[in-house]
């Protein structure tokens, strides 16, 4: 088998695109990140604002995976210039050969100019772990998922209590810090473009600040100890099926570490997730955050999509 990446024909781009949203629709929603619903509008979405001019759209490659004349399957690819590097992230690959039609992958993003390869993983794509074994790949970002919520449990150490106006000013200012130091660290952006990112994304989030609907933020305190030991900013989002509480931030203070307050805020969190209505908690960790992932873990959640990395 002699395997070769040829840039698609016009002609089959419809029926290429139908089958990829369709199959991204399905990803999303048996991993129960999306409802059905949010599934099918969230991979239209991508697919519309990724070829606003059909395949000839700036920085994607559409490609057959052909074996001699045969085609054995197909490959999506975006190479993007971002700050001082060149990014290549891979959408979708389907090949008779994973494994093999992935070396070409990354051969024909390397020649494209991309130092680095991005691959989206939801948990159950076993043939595309399975394609990854081996390569070299690392988990920069984690999506982890608590559904349905347990019976509940409860906080003990810990209670909560909104943030107040002196409090916030000092949490949005350490907050655009450290998720810069985060994006930086995971090679998601250069240190220089890292707290200009960290800064949009927050004012996106909180355009009013603690006053921004459906923005929860709080701080936890612990019995005996005068400060809080902890901050806890919880998100609510409004679905067809009802509401979802997202975990954006979780911190517990250096000082107070190792004492069990992480766990117990996050108990806390299903409580304030049952008293909006909801059913399930996402959250969001880095790959490199050894610590947060087995916490996690251990409550309950399980990791339903990576974005994994590889330096070209």
């Amino acid at each position: 088998m002699t395997l070769s990446l040829e840039p698609m024909a016009a002609e089959r781009f419809d029926a290429w695109r139908a089958e990829t949203v369709t199959r991204m629709a399905a990803l999303r929603r048996e991993s129960r990140m999306r409802p059905p619903t949010e599934a099918a509008e969230e991979a239209e979405g991508i697919l519309r604002s990724r070829f606003p001019e059909g395949i000839a759209s700036e920085f994607q490659h559409v490609l057959e995976v052909r074996d001699g004349g045969r085609v054995v399957g197909s490959a999506w690819l975006e190479v993007r210039p971002q700050d001082d590097e060149v990014r290549g992230l891979l959408y979708d690959l389907r090949a008779e050969d994973p494994a093999a039609a992935l070396e070409l992958v990354e051969t024909h993003a390397a020649e494209a100019g991309a130092n680095i390869l991005r691959i989206d993983l939801f948990a159950q794509d076993a043939a595309g772990w399975a394609m990854l074994d081996g390569r070299g790949y690392r988990a920069t970002d984690v999506q982890m998922l608590l559904a349905p919520l347990p019976e509940p449990r409860d906080a003990g150490i810990v209670r909560l209590a909104r943030m107040s106006a002196e409090q916030y000013a000092a949490f949005e200012h350490r907050l655009i810090e450290e998720f810069a130091e985060d994006l930086a660290r995971e090679g998601l952006f250069s240190p220089a473009a890292a707290r200009a990112e960290s800064a949009r994304q927050t004012a996106e989030a909180l355009p009013d600040g603690l006053d921004t609907e459906d923005e929860l933020l709080f701080v936890a305190h612990a019995e005996g100890v005068d400060e809080p030991v902890g901050i806890l900013w919880l998100s609510i989002m409004r679905r067809s099926t009802g509401p979802h509480v997202f975990v954006l931030e979780l911190r517990v203070e250096a000082a107070h570490r190792r004492r069990g307050y992480g766990a117990a805020i996050m108990r806390a969190a299903e409580a304030e997730a049952r008293r909006v209505g909801a059913e399930s908690i996402g959250l969001h960790v880095f790959g490199s955050n050894d610590a947060a992932r087995p916490l996690y873990r251990n409550l309950g959640y399980r990791e339903a999509e990576v974005l994994l990395a590889k330096s070209l």
